[in-house]
């Protein structure tokens, strides 16, 4: 019972404090969220309750699952009513421990039983070491029973009566004799109101007989402080009998007043308690004597009376005598006299508890299958037998409907819990909870099942549900519907209770009632309207109904809105979620909805409902106005704060059309509300978002959608992007409803209207496979090709393609399914080049480093080996030099890489070289990276046209639904367009999706894992299978999800094909611990987090078929080639780190990741298997078969693009700008498909005007962050040094207007990291589930503070990764590992740009500042630490080895080139002082490293003309210089200062950064400026060697003047220099008459 759920707290909770272990209640009242779970040890809770927690499966926050001891009280409860609860958990409990194999103890307490064997054996309790049973010799006091049976005199109506008038007699007696004594005693009555009557009849039976005396206790001050506060209790009779020493109590009085009678009948102030046998259950409270007055009690399921159970009677009789007081106990029972034999004999020898599960067994059977731990008849049976049902029919069966010969025939009694199964399982068909093939006995949860599952809705009640539910309904049916719910059934109608009720129905009804009156129906019904008018209600009997009914019907209008919602009725789940608020919050509708903020006075609110003014109106109107309106001026301010705080969410959408049945709606939705802890709490706030055609009433999309309160105060607007279905003719209008989960009026409604709306044109039919004869490989004429291949003849595809790409050089696109050998149609086109143009070159574009990882291994050997060609990789990781590159045949690059290179076209030769480029899964197009390709391919259709050369492309792609569009943009003719079917696979596929419900995420995804097991189970069960999932870490659960399924099996290393010895000597070698344990069941895990060393060993053991099952995040579908018998995509969606919530993944990974299936040289049919939301199925039915269209997505980022080409030179005029883009992929779709473009017609002048508007757009942000000038003319278009850099370093203009706005000319070192961690490049960064924690854990360990409100975003994590880098901190997980590369990957173009920006505003410190940033970053050290800290080891606390050094010596040790000058011939020396702290091995690579290190000899002149001579001369200067050098030079005059480098130490092509995740080439800048006033001069990279020139000019005034050169490494610490320049200005040189003659012969004009 919850009394007794919240005393047990109690108790535990103030015995264990000391401990620090943490007790919490979770019933019906009390409700704990997921922290609170987590930090609590010990939970008390109500059966029902658990049975509901557990019924969700181990997702309630895993809270099922990391049980480890179940203690039931009051296991013999088993017999009643609420036993079946108990039996139902218990069974869950032991199937949960065999499947999972995690040990969870069972703890039974209860009262002494006759039968008890039978119970431990339903707890599976060992008989010999677990079972204890103490009979009634134990009684820590022993017990006194007295039993008084009262015969019937005479005969008639009177004759009942007085058979109760000589009971309460009796039970005077009996009381006085104990009062007397000085006892307290209970008096037991059975019925709430009877407790009142006999308190009042005993008491007045003492007045009369004159015993009063006996009972008033004395009047002392604790006393009468007492009287007072039960004076103070609305219950006036409890009042008038405790000063006399009486009391009553039952479950119907206030709890209040309930704890008030407990607190004083313990300290003794109440001689006689009269209450109900709740009392007894729930609050220990014992007494010397207790009395049962009569044993009849009325029975609410059963309208009459029925004999007290003998449990009761025990726990009654459990209640007397008070251990710590007394030396025994009195119990007597009053009863009739024909029932005294019965209670007699009960009392000695006890009857066995039978179970009562039969008749809830087809609630728990939908349970369990809403669960999903029962999948058929088979499963169900095998469930059943571990009930006490089961127990209890094998020893018992005549109370079951069997005969005992049935036992004995068949003693594991299958057919009988068949036949009950199946009788069940019909039930649930009928009402439709579960569909139950008769056929092959599968049990498949609906809907409806699971939505009364996990709200505990009763079939009885889903059947008055199916009768009663139409398509529209009123708020009166409702409730009427609501009073039929079997929950309700067994409340009764008093005679007492009438004429309250009809009050209430006056006072409070305010919705017809169409019941007859006085039945019980119109009575639920009265009671929820007068709960909905917060009406107060006497009768204490109506105010616990009013509790009960408020409480179930909350949950019963919750699910009618799930399942409304789950059938797509929209009208309808709006009207229940109405409905659910105003039960919760306990308000009508059509009162005003500022009532929910509890602080505004009625009389106020009177005032605003008369109008009936909206709370946006109030919004709208100023507070003196609100003032005047109300009449209450101090009030009016206060309202309308409360306005201004009510959520709301404004919606703004833009219509794409798909395709001509397919609509994607972009929502934008930003909370207009202000955000207030009090109303609004911590929690986000939810809603549920809707999409619904008006006229047909169908909801065709819902979404649940949380906003945090850090996007209510930023206001922050969050997009959703909805994918509908539209049908021709178009509807008139669509509606999108928000509306608050928990705030009554909260609505906005968005109409979407379909007029302009243009459909894209329908696609144009692929190509037919035609039966030709498979060519043979000899067609390729040339045996060297011919040896490459390990097959004889290609495949149809290639057959088909062959003459195509071979003998001609058209242009192709190849759209054809995955695993169609598309990589061998590229080898073919390649051999062409080879054979026709010997000396150029090919590029093949792929859109993932991994693919271009995987292309370079395999070319390496078969075109650079077997064929000569040389093949390069060109990559963010792998940078080769220009040589490299002009001799390469083969260049495999990146989109961004080969965009970055061919933007300057003109300059580079080998760009021009180019005369075939492959472009790899170029469907990519419409994802986040398309842009990039379309600009490629773009800038390559333009070069070509200015050019005479031939430059032929070739696409690969999966199929496409608009390939004619594609082609048109690649200029491919008649010839070169082949667009297969995605039904044309080498290997047949079959699939299967299959929804998946659940609100969250992740409790979805652990429903996901059983069907994942199974699927695996049917399709696959010996071939390999690959299992993709969204994130690292369900990688991790969902092999661990498998194993525990596995363990349940006969065989659990099923999936492992190799010897587990030898599998044991690969796990010794693996470092990750998650795939040691899982890969010794055959399941591998792979992820980009992993070793490179683990990921191989994972990826070789899979393809060579020694482990079964692999578990893969997403990246793998692209990156590597493992193709598996039977794929499973375990959820479509990912976390979004950039909009904080979870995004579908783009529909071409799901189709790259179902390629994956089937293997060609192996499987006759690949198998995938899509679990998805439930919401998406439909969706993901029509396009896993539809081809996609592919849309551009170039308008994101077409300013980054334009600047670009801006500066490259090809577009110089807005005009230009124009032309280009009609060279692009966009303009092909626009034309197209409009309305995705927010095009409205497509007119010619319309076209114009809204391509004009884009330019204008584009090049406004890029005038505004300084990139870009537009001419007076405002046509001609210059690009500024900012648009140089951006183009130059690949960065966004964002990034530079970031800079032009942040960097200033003395900003120390740390503002210039924040500088660059704010750069738009890491806006990007990923910032997964949970880790603002994580990064506010490391901001504790980091330098420099951050902004805690920020933590979630990627900005701040990107600092702090940095920092971290910089400070070399341990990293919370491998996840942040590979983002630190990530960001660090970008450092140095980033820092590069802004060592640009600074020098071209001349800034000589930020500048220098800059170069030390480059460098610390790529030694992971601050600026502050010392250069050696540098070297390998060599940690701060070592640094004292080198003071010692400097002392002995007396040479500068403590800096890198002293330190080198010193050890460089000797290493003993370095030895001597290292020996303390390293051993041989680390002093060696010590040295090693000093050694290495560059040290740069300069000499310098400066070049320039001097008036005594008449040509330029050259004047060499030595360094240092005294205070007597100064060099004269003319004023106003252009001078050069050569420096010739010649350098000392190791390869200068590899600097030593272990902790920069990528090889660096050195390199050092040189950077001239005065000091004097800040300014520099000039700038310039150099390579480590040769001579240089830096040109600068003289200023106009005369005198002397001191420039600085500064040379600073890129890469190391403390190896800069610096040298000064002293020079004294003269006057100018006088201006000069030049001839000019133009040489014929050299074509040059000499001066």
């Amino acid at each position: 019972m919850k009394a007794l759920a919240s005393e047990m707290t109690a108790s535990f909770g103030k015995r264990l404090r000391g401990l620090g272990i943490v007790v919490k209640e979770l019933t019906g009242d009390m409700k704990l969220t997921k922290t609170e779970i987590q930090q609590t040890q010990m939970i008390v809770t109500t059966p029902e309750k658990w049975d509901i927690v557990t019924r969700k499966g181990a997702t309630d926050t895993e809270l099922a699952s990391i049980v480890k001891l179940l203690i039931i009280d009051e296991v013999h409860l088993l017999h009643g009513d609420r036993g079946p609860i108990v039996e139902a958990i218990v069974a869950r409990t032991l199937r949960q421990v065999e499947s999972t194999q995690n040990m969870i103890r069972i703890v039974g307490l209860s009262a002494t039983l006759p039968n008890y064997l039978d119970v431990a054996r339903f707890l599976r309790v060992n008989p010999n070491v677990g079972l204890f049973f103490f009979d009634s010799r134990f009684r820590p006091v022993p017990l006194e029973q007295q039993f008084v049976g009262v015969k019937e005199v005479g005969s008639g109506g009177g004759a009942h009566l007085r058979q109760i008038q000589i009971m309460n007699e009796i039970c005077y007696d009996k009381a006085v004799e104990m009062v007397q004594k000085g006892h307290q005693v209970m008096v037991f009555v059975h019925a709430r109101n009877a407790t009142h009557q006999t308190a009042m009849i005993l008491k007045e039976l003492a007045q009369k007989k004159g015993h009063l005396k006996h009972f008033e206790p004395e009047d002392t001050g604790a006393f009468l402080k007492a009287k007072k506060s039960i004076g103070s209790s609305p219950n006036k009779i409890l009042g008038e009998l405790f000063a006399f020493g009486f009391a009553c109590h039952h479950a119907g009085m206030l709890r209040s007043d309930r704890n008030m009678v407990e607190k004083y009948f313990a300290e003794g102030y109440i001689k006689v308690l009269v209450c109900t046998s709740t009392l007894a259950w729930g609050v220990n409270l014992p007494a010397h004597a207790v009395v049962i007055r009569g044993t009849e009690i009325y029975d609410q399921s059963h309208g009459t009376f029925v004999d007290l159970s003998i449990l009761d009677v025990l726990q009654i009789f459990g209640r007397a005598g008070r251990p710590q007081f007394d030396t025994s106990g009195t119990g007597i029972i009053i009863t009739t006299h024909d029932k005294l034999t019965h209670y007699l004999k009960s009392m000695t020898n006890q009857f066995p508890i039978e179970s009562n599960f039969i008749n809830l067994l087809a609630d728990n059977l939908n349970a369990e299958v809403a669960l999903g731990t029962v999948t058929n008849l088979d499963e169900a049976v095998e469930w059943l037998s571990y009930t006490y049902l089961f127990v209890r029919m094998r020893i018992n069966p005549q109370v079951y409907g069997l005969t005992y010969s049935d036992v004995q025939e068949e003693p594991m009694l299958e057919t009988k819990r068949r036949e009950l199964i199946t009788n069940a399982a019909m039930q649930l068909d009928r009402t439709h909870m579960l569909r139950y093939n008769e056929r092959t006995g599968d049990l498949n949860i609906t809907d409806l099942g699971r939505t009364a599952s996990h709200y505990y809705i009763t079939s009885e009640t889903m059947e008055v549900f199916n009768s009663m539910v139409r398509k529209s309904m009123t708020q009166g049916y409702i409730l009427e519907m609501l009073t039929r719910c079997s929950d309700f059934q067994q409340l009764k109608i008093r005679k007492e209770e009438l004429t309250e009720l009809w009050n209430l129905k006056d006072q409070y009804g305010e919705l017809r009632i169409d019941d007859p009156p006085e039945d019980i129906h119109w009575k639920i019904n009265i009671l929820l309207q007068t709960y909905l008018s917060r009406g107060r209600v006497n009768a204490s009997s109506l105010q616990s109904d009013l509790n009960y009914i408020s409480q179930n019907a909350v949950r019963i209008v919750r699910a009618l809105f799930e399942i409304t919602l789950r059938k797509n009725n929209a009208y309808m789940a709006g009207l229940y979620l109405k409905m659910a608020k105003m039960m919760e919050l306990q308000l009508w509708d059509f009162y005003s909805d500022m009532r929910q903020f509890n602080c505004i006075p009625i009389e106020v609110l009177k005032h605003i409902e008369y109008p009936m003014l909206k709370f946006d109106q109030i919004r709208d109107m100023d507070w003196k106005e609100i003032g005047d309106l109300i009449r209450n001026p101090k009030a009016a301010r206060h309202i309308k704060k409360c306005a201004d705080e009510f959520p709301l969410l404004e919606m703004q959408a833009s219509l794409h059309p798909i395709t001509r049945t397919v609509l994607r709606i972009r929502l934008t939705i930003t909370p207009n509300f202000k955000w207030n802890d009090k109303y609004h709490g911590k929690a986000p706030e939810a809603f549920w978002i809707w999409v619904e055609d008006p006229e047909s009433d169908i909801m065709y999309y819902h979404e649940y959608f949380l906003i945090t309160k850090k996007q209510v105060i930023t206001r922050e607007p969050q997009e959703l992007i909805i994918t509908i279905p539209i049908s021709e003719p178009l509807p008139p209008q669509y509606y999108v409803r928000a509306t608050s989960e928990r705030w009554l009026g909260s609505e906005s409604v968005l109409a979407l209207t379909f007029q302009h709306l243009i459909l894209p044109e329908t696609h144009p039919p692929h190509t037919d496979l035609l039966e030709l004869q498979p060519l043979p490989v000899t067609a390729l004429n040339n045996t060297s090709y011919e040896m490459l291949y390990n097959f004889s003849h290609f495949n149809p595809i290639q057959t088909q393609i062959f003459h195509c790409l071979y003998h001609t050089d058209n242009n192709v696109l190849l759209g054809a399914p995955t695993g169609s050998g598309k990589t061998i149609v590229a080898e073919v086109a390649m051999f062409r080049v080879f054979n026709q143009y010997p000396n150029c070159k090919v590029v093949y574009i792929a859109p993932l480093k991994a693919l271009v990882k995987e292309r370079i291994k395999d070319w390496k050997v078969r075109l650079q080996e077997k064929l000569g060609k040389n093949v390069v990789e060109l990559t963010g990781d792998v940078s080769p030099d220009i040589r490299a590159i002009r001799n390469s045949q083969v260049i495999v690059t990146t989109p961004e890489k080969w965009d970055g290179i061919s933007r300057s076209w003109q300059t580079r030769n080998y760009v021009r070289d180019v005369a075939l480029i492959v472009i790899d899964e170029i469907h990519l197009l419409g994802e986040d990276r398309g842009p990039v390709l379309e600009v490629i391919v773009s800038r390559t259709n333009f070069i070509e046209s200015h050019t005479s050369r031939r430059l032929r492309i070739i696409g690969l792609s999966t199929a496409l639904a608009n390939a004619k569009d594609l082609a048109n943009w690649l200029n491919i003719g008649e010839m070169g367009l082949y667009n297969f079917r995605p039904s044309v696979r080498p290997v047949p596929l079959e699939v299967h999706i299959s929804g998946h419900p659940g609100r969250h995420y992740c409790p979805r995804m652990m429903s996901m894992n059983k069907p994942t097991f199974q699927a695996i189970r049917t399709h696959s069960p010996s071939a390999p299978a690959l299992v993709f999932v969204s994130s690292r870490r369900q990688t991790r659960l969902t092999a661990l999800d498998l194993i525990a399924y596995l363990a349940a099996e006969d065989n659990p290393k099923q999936w492992l094909h190799m010897k587990e010895s030898e599998m044991e000597q690969i796990l010794s070698n693996i470092k990750e611990s998650n795939l040691k344990l899982t890969l010794a069941f055959g399941i591998g895990i792979h992820h980009a987090g992993l070793h490179e060393k683990d990921r191989t060993t994972v990826e070789e053991l899979f393809i060579n078929q020694k482990i079964q099952v692999l578990i893969c995040t997403a990246t793998l579908a692209w990156g590597v080639n493992f193709p598996a018998h039977l794929v499973v995509i375990k959820g479509t969606e990912y976390f979004d780190g950039k909009q904080k919530r979870y995004v579908d993944m783009p529909i071409t990974d799901v189709l790259q990741m179902m390629g994956r299936a089937g293997r060609p040289q192996y499987d006759n049919e690949g198998v995938a298997v899509v679990l998805v939301h439930d919401q998406k199925k439909n969706f993901y039915k029509k396009f896993l078969y539809e081809p996609f269209p592919v849309e551009s997505s170039l308008l994101e980022v077409l300013a980054d693009h334009l600047n670009a080409e801006i500066v490259a030179g090809t577009v110089q005029t807005k005009q230009d700008i124009l032309d280009y883009l009609t060279w692009t992929y966009f303009f092909r779709r626009l034309l197209k498909n409009p309305s995705y473009y927010k095009l409205e017609s497509i007119e010619p002048q319309e076209i114009n005007y809204y391509l004009s508007n884009l330019v204008q757009s584009s090049l406004y942000s890029l005038t505004n962050a300084n990139c870009v000038e537009v001419e007076e003319d405002q046509r001609t278009i210059h690009c500024t040094w900012m648009g140089r850099i951006a183009s130059y370093y690949y960065l966004s203009h964002k990034t530079m207007a970031h800079f032009n706005a942040n960097l200033q000319s003395n900003l120390p070192f740390d503002n210039l990291l924040r500088i660059l961690a704010d750069s738009e490049e890491y806006a990007t960064l990923p910032v997964r589930h949970n880790e603002d924690i994580l990064n506010g854990e490391l901001s504790k360990q980091c330098r420099l503070p951050v902004d805690s409100l920020t933590l979630d975003s990627s900005n701040v994590k990107a600092f702090l990764l940095l920092q971290a880098h910089l400070s070399r901190l341990q990293l919370p997980n491998t996840d942040y590992l590979t983002d630190t590369k990530s960001v660090l990957d970008q450092t140095i173009r980033i820092t590069q740009a802004m060592i640009d920006a600074s020098a071209e505003n001349g800034w000589l410190t930020v500048c220098l500042t800059c170069q030390m940033l480059m460098q610390s970053i790529i030694q992971a050290r601050w600026p502050t630490d010392s250069p050696l800290t540098t070297l390998p080891y060599l940690e701060s606390q070592h640094l004292y080895l080198f003071t010692n050094m400097t002392r002995d010596t007396k040479k500068p040790c403590t800096v890198l080139n002293g330190l080198k000058v010193t050890c460089m011939r000797s290493y003993e020396l370095l030895a001597r002082y290292m020996r303390r702290e390293f051993d041989e091995n680390q002093i060696g690579e010590i040295h090693r490293a000093i050694c290495d290190l560059p040290t740069l000899d300069l000499t310098f002149h400066i070049r320039g003309l001097w008036f005594e001579s008449d040509c330029e001369q050259d004047k060499r200067v030595k360094q240092p210089q005294t205070r007597e050098d100064w060099l004269p030079l003319h004023a106003d005059q252009e001078y050069t200062i050569v420096v010739d480098i010649a350098r000392r130490g190791g390869n200068a092509n590899n600097v030593l950064c272990p902790r920069f995740p990528r090889n660096k080439n050195e390199g050092w800048f040189l950077t001239l400026g005065s000091t004097e006033y800040g300014e520099l001069h000039a700038l310039k990279r150099v390579p480590p060697k040769g001579t240089t020139h830096l040109t600068f000019y003289t200023p106009s005034i005369r005198g002397r003047i001191i420039y600085t050169l500064y040379i600073m490494s890129d890469s190391y610490m403390g190896l800069d220099q610096q040298y000064d320049f002293q020079f004294e200005l003269m006057d100018p040189l006088p201006p000069e008459t030049v001839e000019k003659v133009y040489d014929t012969a050299n074509k040059v004009i000499i001066e």
